[in-house]
């Protein structure tokens, strides 16, 4: 039962634990009875019922516990609000580091469009066989990523550029940057996933994006100045792609509207922790100490079991 999540420890008193949930590996079996708050969030697309479904179990299984659900979808949050789930529409791409993933325009431009998505069937690749030049960043980090589905990539894109040769060769965030600021537009070809950190990566680089359909939360950052939501067929992404480039926008512009919309979700964010402490009789301040202390994507994964043990990590 010891799958790895996301999460770490915002404040030690009054106790408050950010976590992703995990399904049947969740780090909740690994918390103790005494009375903490619980930040929940969902990396995958969830509905009203499911995410019902979590806070009744885990306030049947740990009483003693306060559990504050953070929403993608401002339309599932929306619904949750008249059951009395606890939840506020805190989208998770609203904790990436905007400090790694800047506008670098020493980089030169050299691919039409740049796709970071693990190697699995549910991004659907194969989307970008009409996009004449590509780079593909991603390899096999995950339980489930396939080789035989990268290799499947490989054949059907073999004008594409793949970072990850071999497949498990790990980049850091610094270097992802890096890589995106080489690129003109940047891909959401899943028709199903969670928030997708990567299209605010690319967004805060100053890229423009091009998206399908898609259920989970990402849509929340798109504005149609610069992105396209356009059907999951390869001739009309590559058509997408061009019209973007054609546009020649100003990626300060784009970087500036998606900070504003992340600045938007963090005061939500930090509001609520305040909330918390101003019910514990704290009278530290959340906001600063957010800042002082902030970490790309808020959290690390690790086992959900190692929890306790990062305990006195704030």
């Amino acid at each position: 039962m010891s799958t790895t999540g996301l999460y770490a420890w915002l404040s030690q008193d009054p106790p408050i634990l950010w976590h992703s949930a995990e399904g049947d590996g969740d780090v909740g079996y690994y918390l103790p009875d005494e009375p903490l708050y619980r930040l929940v969030m969902n990396l995958w697309c969830a509905d009203a019922n499911e995410i019902e479904q979590y806070y009744r179990r885990w306030k049947q299984a740990r009483p003693q516990h306060q559990l504050l659900h953070l929403i993608n979808d401002p339309r599932v949050c929306d619904e949750l609000k008249p059951r009395g789930v606890p939840a506020i529409f805190v989208n998770q791409n609203c904790f990436i580091d905007e400090r790694i993933y800047t506008i670098q325009p020493e980089i030169p431009k050299s691919f039409d469009a740049v796709y970071n998505a693990r190697m699995t069937p549910f991004k659907r690749h194969s989307l970008l066989q009409k996009v004449p030049t590509t780079l593909l960043i991603g390899g096999l980090m995950a339980p489930d990523d396939s080789q035989d589905y990268f290799d499947q990539v490989r054949a059907a894109l073999p004008h594409a550029t793949f970072t990850h040769d071999p497949p498990t060769l790990y980049l850091n965030s610094w270097e992802v940057a890096r890589k995106l600021n080489a690129c003109r537009v940047g891909m959401c070809l899943s028709e199903t996933e969670g928030a997708m950190f990567a299209a605010v990566e690319y967004l805060l680089c100053g890229l423009p994006v091009v998206s399908t359909p898609s259920q989970g939360g990402r849509d929340v950052w798109f504005d149609p100045d610069f992105t396209r939501i356009v059907d999951p067929e390869p001739q009309a992404i590559a058509a997408a792609v061009q019209e973007l480039i054609d546009l020649q926008l100003d990626p300060a512009e784009i970087r500036a509207a998606t900070l504003a919309r992340m600045s938007e979700h963090r005061q939500r964010f930090t509001v609520a922790v305040q909330q918390i402490y101003r019910g514990a009789g704290v009278g530290r301040d959340f906001a600063r100490e957010f800042y002082e202390s902030f970490q790309n994507r808020c959290g690390n994964w690790r086992p959900n079991s190692d929890v306790a043990k990062w305990r006195e990590k704030p």
